[in-house]
């Protein structure tokens, strides 16, 4: 009997060892693991120097200095949070000068998106050679109140002037709307944001869906007579082929609706090609501009790995296809509906090279060949899609 005893003691001692030895074995793995991502979870600065190319402004040099970086480093779940000084110059002395970041905190639960800058831009706007300058600055607070959904709060404002070196030409942008002399405007925006991307920058699966409202009221500083609001939506989604993050299909999905575009002054329009911070790649801006546009974009987006090129291994190709349409009021005045108006098409290829593994932050390069029969070249930091 005391031998029996003797066993069933010694067993529950070995099972409690084991179990002891277990834990530990897990509290360890989990040490390593918390260990490992702080080591990849440090700030890191990255100056960036590309060509830089549109046919509308010329060639020139573009500067990115870019930091990302962590704020608190107990959170182990946000991305990084990122800010860039994009610097361009081209060839016709166009100039361009923005402040960006996008600010990621308390495990994601709070976003902020700002971009501010000056721009000096010598382009054809409605046919006329002009100097627009434009001091712009927006910000965007983001909570997350359930689950994937963030409600968002934000202010836009910017003060631009349109200069045509022939008098004849000024008066014509002047009848159009575009001053010769600065014109503020300034809105609040309210947002809605459903984000399941498992990834900020670049996700390997997920979608985010964006609706925005914006409004110029009067009581912002607006002129009476100029009050306007607009609608605008950005949805995006991305899917690993048969599981694979390094083959990825993604898509995405904006368009911009302005109400009481009769009221409007001609700086609110949709200058398809680029509204606000989302580019519509492979038309020029200034050339179809209108009260409404909308866009639609995919990728398929190749990532090389497992050479033995380390080059290589942070080299993605990306083929490039887009149509979307410029309609509704136009600057002269008429009135032109979705169905009628012309199909813009691009297709493209791209390249990626990651610049800060850890963080999936790529710089790029996009070729594009239009329906217009023209070609443009995109260089920058960060996705399209």
């Amino acid at each position: 009997m005391k031998k029996i005893i003797l066993t069933i003691v010694s067993m529950l001692l070995a099972g409690n060892i084991i179990a002891a030895e277990y834990s530990n074995t897990e509290e360890q793995a989990e040490a390593d693991r918390i260990a490992e991502l702080k080591k990849e979870r440090v700030n890191k600065f990255k100056p960036v120097i590309l060509p830089f190319y549109d046919p509308s402004i010329e060639a020139g040099i573009m500067a990115i200095p870019i930091y990302a970086f962590y704020p608190d480093e107990n959170d182990l779940i946000s991305d990084a949070s990122t800010i860039a000084l994009p610097l361009i110059y081209t060839s016709n002395k166009s100039l361009i000068s923005k402040l960006v970041g996008d600010i990621i905190l308390n495990e994601d639960t709070f976003r902020i998106q700002f971009e501010t800058g000056y721009t000096r831009t010598y382009f054809d706007l409605a046919g006329v050679a002009n100097k627009k300058e434009s001091k712009e600055a927006s910000a965007d607070f983001l909570f997350n109140v359930y689950k994937d959904i963030y409600l968002g709060a934000g202010a836009v404002y910017k003060s631009i002037k349109n200069t045509a070196d022939d008098p004849a030409d000024q008066a014509f942008l002047n009848s159009l709307g575009f001053s010769d002399e600065y014109n503020n405007d300034a809105g609040y925006r309210l947002s809605v944001q459903w984000d399941t991307r498992e990834h900020y920058y670049y996700p390997y699966s997920g979608f985010m869906w964006k609706f925005n409202y914006e409004n110029h009221a009067e009581w912002l500083g607006n002129d009476e007579d100029a009050e306007y609001s607009s609608l605008f939506t950005d949805f995006r989604y991305f899917k690993s082929v048969n599981g694979n993050k390094n083959r990825i299909l993604a898509a995405k999905f904006v368009s911009r609706y302005l109400i009481d575009a009769e009221n409007a002054p001609a700086s609110a329009y949709s200058m398809y090609g680029r509204q606000g911070k989302e580019v519509q790649r492979g038309f020029q801006v200034g050339k179809y501009v209108a009260s409404n546009m909308a866009n639609l974009e995919v990728e398929y987006r190749h990532k090389f790995s497992g050479t033995d090129n380390e080059i290589l291994n942070k080299s993605t190709l990306v083929a490039i296809a887009g149509a979307g349409k410029s309609f509704g009021k136009t600057l002269n005045d008429n009135e032109e509906h979705f169905k009628d108006g012309r199909w813009l098409g691009v297709i493209g290829i791209g390249y990626r090279y990651r610049i800060l593994p850890y963080e999936r932050l790529n710089i790029k390069v996009d070729l594009t060949y239009n329906n217009d029969g023209e070609t443009i070249i995109y260089f920058g930091f960060g996705e399209t899609i």
